[in-house]
């Protein structure tokens, strides 16, 4: 209760404020008229009161932002005068279109007010703010397109651009893409940098331009849009460019360069203007732009100064009478400046007390004046220390010799020997060795085979001269040469020399041997590698790999390889399955790596239908090797033919009447039965084109139960006595998935009798003809089909 009296008193209050208030309006508009994304929007929030007042509040609640602060506070509003805030939204770039609300609302510390505003954001077509200036461009020429990208926004914007299709490679290393910062309510252009194909023909090529634009403070927003442009390519002739400089360039020395141009292609050059451009690595110092109103052969002298070593390209600008240029490129090459000092030996080993020979040879790639050469080493130079050179030039290197001694007491191991040219240093080792022998035990080949022989060369040298040497060979293979020598005398620098030959036993497994070499009781081991053949059958390959039951026989083809390191010897290759002919090879001699074909005839004849393997072994020393290739006989066809002959009689012509009955499961497809003709029976022709297909019917595709009727007429000879006469029918046809065609032959007896019976012939040789009429026109519909 008490908490009630103590807040009637401020209600009281409220109440009698809030009954003497006076009207308190607010009202909001806003500018341009049609808003789009990126647009800044004016807002005009205009207040008007019946008394003054003091401290009002303006909150602006916008689902977009409000760059000039969501709140505005007036301290001082006349009565009776309206008083307008400004405020300033910004519309992002991924403002979708569509009805956005603005709420203003205008308070004190006793009343309030509140209008709303709904602003249409329209769509905007973004492609506008990127416009590409391509001009007319060359196949294969580098292109550097400008794009002009516009900021409708108060904000600083990121723009990014890049460009991809079929049309568009990279250069060189940079990627198809330019950034600007885009100022508020201006624009910027950035540069795409990318290279034309050199197959394009002349025409306009489309190419896909993506730009992403990204406010700096946020506020913007950011969007992402396509656009296609067309690239406009022009015909232009190409031209070959060499350059020859007068001496090799030296870095930053002007250098006289010689640039010839000739056409590349067959069509001529007319009007064409050359300009030698600055490049990377090369500045031009000479005026060089030739004009020519024909080129053939044109000859341009620059004066260059090169600022980079290697491979510097000088770009060649041509333009053409089509007011297109191309850049081409001139390589010159110019070599990094260097001193080069080579120290040759001899001997390439020194001993205790012995002399030695250097030889120096100094180049360089540019001309060096007064050149001391000084050598320092720990040993006693007797020639050579020091010697003064007044130049050196690029074409003349300087040969130096030095003579040295080595003494006596010298220990074996590495020395230097420093060598100081223009005051650069070069450091060489020069090896002193105690007196030694050198031998060399090399078989060819390094490698062997379980029975094989291996033939090496053994060399041994001293580095002095040699008295009373005994060299003996040990091994635990069989060596196949003598296996001690005595060498009563060994020059220095005259090797003894022997042949040496170990045979590998058949029995011995893979492995590294060795083959020690005692030279006056000092060991020399040296290994010979056994390795053993593995053969294998690489493929079986049975043809046909299909066919039906009843065919006599198929070829099988078995590729054998040795995929070992070494020789494999005596390989015999085994069809197990049942052969016509040659069943098993022999092969002598298989060198690693090259296959061998062998071919076998295989008997099918006995087959029934089914799936079968053709199996074949390999076998050798020390190994054997079986595969299998697949084989399928399918069912054959069962044609049931049926026959009937009238009017044999000699001198006329008789009638053969043929039912052909598909009696199997599966459609016999191209049915053709031939008739072939003997001395007694011959097809019957009515004119010289007939000739060739009088003796054959071509009765097409029979399904399963189906029948098939055809006849012939036959021509009997007038000179056939009456009697029984063989005749034979071969009908071919194939079957759905199987190679080789199926043949069945039909002896057909006819009994040649005498005399015409007309009551027979007539009726049969018009259902001849029906027939023969009838499967012409088949034939022909099926060909129209």
């Amino acid at each position: 209760m008490q908490s009630i009296y103590r807040i009637i008193p401020l209600l009281v209050l409220v109440l009698f404020v809030s009954g003497q208030s006076a009207p308190f309006n607010i009202a909001v508009s806003y500018t341009p008229p049609y808003v789009y994304p990126g647009s800044l929007i004016q807002l005009y929030i205009t207040l008007v009161s019946a008394q003054p007042l003091t401290n009002v509040y303006i909150d602006i609640d916008s689902p977009f932002k409000v760059v000039t602060g969501s709140t505005v506070q007036i301290q001082q509003l006349s009565a009776g005068v309206p008083y307008t805030a400004v405020a300033a939204v910004q519309v992002p770039l991924d403002a979708r279109p569509g009805y956005y609300r603005i709420r203003a609302v205008a308070y004190t510390f006793l009343r309030s007010a509140e209008a709303t505003l709904d602003v249409e954001v329209l769509p905007f077509d973004f492609s506008a703010l990127a416009v590409a200036r391509p001009s007319a461009y060359v196949a294969g020429q580098s292109v550097q397109l400008p794009v002009l990208l516009f900021n409708p926004t108060v904000d600083y914007v990121r723009a990014k651009a890049s460009i991809s299709g079929g049309v568009v490679s990279q250069f060189l290393n940079a990627t198809p893409t330019c950034d600007a910062t885009i100022p508020p309510r201006s624009n910027a252009t950035c540069v795409l940098n990318f290279v034309l194909p050199a197959s394009l023909k002349p025409g306009f090529y489309d190419a896909t331009l993506t730009v992403t634009l990204n406010g700096v403070s946020g506020y913007a927003g950011s969007i992402v849009f396509n656009k296609t442009i067309q690239l406009p390519v022009v015909s232009g002739a190409d031209v070959n460019i060499a350059a020859t400089p007068a001496q090799p360039p030296v870095l930053g020395t002007p250098t006289m360069v010689t640039l010839l141009i000739t056409p590349g292609g067959a069509g001529p050059l007319q009007n064409v203007t050359v300009r030698v451009l600055d490049g990377e690595g090369v500045r031009i110092l000479s005026e060089n732009a030739v004009k020519t109103p024909l080129l053939t052969q044109l000859q341009i002298p620059v004066q260059a100064v090169f600022t980079a070593y290697g491979v510097v390209r000088v770009p060649v600008e041509i333009c053409y009478s089509t007011g297109a240029c191309i850049v081409r490129y001139a390589e010159v090459y110019v070599p990094r400046p260097w001193i080069s000092v080579n120290a040759y030996f001899n001997p390439p080993q020194v001993y205790p007390g012995s002399l030695a020979q250097v030889t120096l040879v100094v180049a360089t790639n540019y001309t060096m004046a007064g050149v001391n050469i000084r050598v320092k080493t720990p040993f006693r130079i007797l020639t050579g220390a020091s010697t003064e050179l007044p130049a050196i030039t690029p074409q003349m290197p300087i040969t130096v010799n030095i003579v040295m001694e080595i003494p006596k007491e010298t220990q074996p191991g590495l020395y230097p020997l420093e060598v100081s040219v223009g005051g650069v240093n070069y450091t060489f080792y020069y090896e002193v060795v105690r007196p030694d022998f050198n031998v060399l035990l090399i078989f060819n080949p390094p490698l062997s085979y379980p029975g094989g022989l291996a033939s090496g060369t053994l060399t041994v040298a001293a580095p002095f001269t040699a008295k009373n040497l005994a060299i003996s060979i040990y091994t635990p293979l069989i060596l196949a040469s003598p296996g001690e020598y005595k060498v009563p005398y060994l020059p220095q620098g005259q090797p003894f020399t022997a042949y040496v030959t170990v045979q590998v036993p058949s029995n011995a497994s893979a492995g590294r041997y060795p083959v020690v070499v005692s030279v006056n009781g000092v060991n020399y081991t040296f290994y010979l590698s056994v390795s053993r053949p593995e053969v294998a059958i690489q493929n079986i390959v049975v043809t046909p790999p299909r066919l039906l039951e009843g065919a006599s026989m198929a070829q099988v083809m078995v590729q054998v390889i040795n995929a070992g390191p070494v020789v494999a010897r005596n390989i015999t290759v085994v069809l197990v399955n049942a052969t016509l002919g040659r069943r098993s090879y022999t092969i002598d001699y298989l060198p690693p790596g090259s296959p061998v074909t062998l071919t076998y005839y295989l008997d099918v004849s006995k087959l029934s239908a089914g799936d079968y393997n053709v199996v074949a072994v390999a076998r050798w020393s020390g190994g054997e090797y079986a595969a299998h290739g697949p084989l399928e006989v399918r069912k054959k066809d069962v044609l049931d033919i049926r026959y009937r002959i009238y009017n044999a009689a000699p001198g006329s012509t008789a009638v053969l009447i043929v039912n052909i009955t598909n009696m199997g499961s599966e459609e016999a497809k191209n049915v053709k039965i031939t008739m072939t003709p003997s001395q007694v029976f011959e097809p019957h022709v009515s004119n010289i084109a007939e000739v060739a297909a009088a003796g054959t019917r071509v009765l097409g595709d029979i399904p399963p139960g189906g029948t098939a009727t055809t006849a012939f007429l036959l021509d009997v000879s007038d000179k056939a006595v009456p009697g029984v006469y063989s005749l034979t029918l071969v009908v071919t046809w194939n079957q759905t998935g199987v190679f080789t065609p199926g043949v069945q032959y039909v002896g057909v007896p006819v009994e040649v009798r005498g005399g015409l019976d007309l009551f027979v012939v007539v009726p049969l040789a018009l259902t001849i003809l029906l027939l023969v009429v009838g499967g012409a026109i088949a034939a022909r519909r099926r060909r129209r089909g």
